[in-house]
C-alpha cells in the first residue's frame, strides 16, 4: 500500500511541475505575441533611429537592378576582388598585361 502512495504522491507531484510548465510557457508565448505585435516599434539600430520609413541603403541599391540579392553579392565580390588585384599589383609596379606574357 505505501508504494502505491508513494507513486501517487510522484504522480502528484509531476502533474504540478508540468502544470507550472505549461504556466510559465503560456505566459512566454503571450510575451512573445505581444512582441510580434508590437514589431518594429521597440528596435533601435545605429542606422534606422526609430524611423518608420527607413531602408536599408544596401537595399535601396538592389532595389535599381533587376538582380537577386544573391547575384549582386557575387558582382560586388568580384568587383572587390580586381579592385584589390589592381591595388596590388600598381603598388608591386607589375603591369596587368604583363601576367598574360604581354
Amino acid at each position: 500500500m505505501s508504494e502505491l502512495n508513494e507513486k501517487e504522491a510522484e504522480l502528484a507531484r509531476r502533474e504540478a511541475l508540468l502544470a507550472e510548465r505549461e504556466a510559465q510557457l503560456e505566459k512566454e508565448q503571450a510575451e512573445f505575441a505581444a512582441a510580434k505585435e508590437r514589431g518594429e516599434e521597440g528596435k533601435k539600430s545605429f542606422l534606422n533611429n526609430n524611423d518608420p520609413n527607413f531602408v536599408n541603403p544596401k537595399e535601396k541599391l538592389y532595389d535599381k537592378f533587376p538582380l537577386t540579392v544573391h547575384q549582386m553579392d557575387i558582382i560586388i565580390g568580384v568587383l572587390f576582388a580586381l579592385i584589390i588585384l589592381f591595388l596590388v599589383l600598381g603598388m608591386t609596379h607589375t603591369s596587368f598585361f604583363g601576367l598574360f606574357g604581354g
